[in-house]
């Protein structure tokens, strides 16, 4: 691998860079690798295209790196020089931004997407190119595929790439977990619905225990069990429901 370095005011942000028209500066993780690179050196070299009509660098991988050393005050970078451009430039930089972990998972489906459309024979070029199952790829394809609704709370947060797999395919309780997103019970619902590992983080719970052996607690019980099925509810959303008459 040949490095180069190369004046910062001689390098521009690619067309082909998938990040190109986000500002820095903006998340931590920009002021995270700023703070880095303020005490420590560059360790992975950026990659560059030198283009014969501007007689200037085209920077296709490393965009936060080159915007990091530009910030710490440096005149040159370290730089391996290609001849990718185009499509297979584009390709290269999509898939460097792939490994990263920062990725929502929304941005990392539609990088996948954009990887498959520009890599000869689909999903099936992709994989053997860059040496993803191609199961994975569709898992991540099946994603952009869910309801706005569900794809707008995975933006949030509120569900996770692995949750979000495994919603897509089930597509015959989306129009509960939509239901239950817009009265806030989403996270229940994800567990009732098997699709969630374990309790949600930062769920709260509170435990009633009845002991069959005491009538008091075996006639409350049934009762429970008997108003909550007239209600249409199981027994634990009547007491929830319950629970909310008496605060109000």
């Amino acid at each position: 691998m040949n490095v180069k370095n190369i004046p910062v005011e001689l390098i521009d942000v690619a067309e082909e860079n998938v990040r190109k028209d986000q500002d820095f500066g903006k998340d931590s993780n920009d002021l995270l690798i700023e703070e880095h690179l303020s005490k420590f050196d560059l360790l992975q070299p950026v990659v560059v295209r030198f283009d014969d009509e501007s007689k200037r660098y085209k920077l296709l991988i490393g965009r936060r790196r080159f915007f990091a050393l530009s910030a710490k005050g440096v005149t040159e970078v370290p730089a391996v020089i290609t001849e990718l451009e185009g499509a297979e430039a584009e390709a290269a930089s999509l898939f460097e931004n792939l490994v990263r972990k920062d990725l929502s998972p929304l941005e990392k489906a539609r990088m996948v997407k954009k990887l498959v459309e520009s890599t000869s024979g689909g999903i099936t070029g992709a994989s053997t190119k860059y040496g993803l199952p191609k199961s994975t790829i569709s898992e991540w394809l099946s994603i952009l595929r869910l309801p706005q609704i569900l794809q707008e709370q995975i933006e949030k947060g509120e569900i996770t790439s692995y949750e979000a797999i495994r919603i897509a395919r089930r597509p015959e309780i989306h129009s509960r977990l939509i239901e239950a997103a817009a009265h806030y019970r989403l996270q229940e619902e994800m567990v009732g619905a098997g699709v969630k590992r374990g309790a949600p983080k930062g769920l709260l719970t509170v435990r009633l225990v009845f002991d069959p052996r005491k009538k008091s607690d075996r006639k409350m019980w049934e009762l429970l069990n008997q108003k909550a099925g007239q209600s249409g509810l199981d027994v634990t959303h009547y007491v929830r429901s319950i629970m909310a008459k008496h605060l109000q």
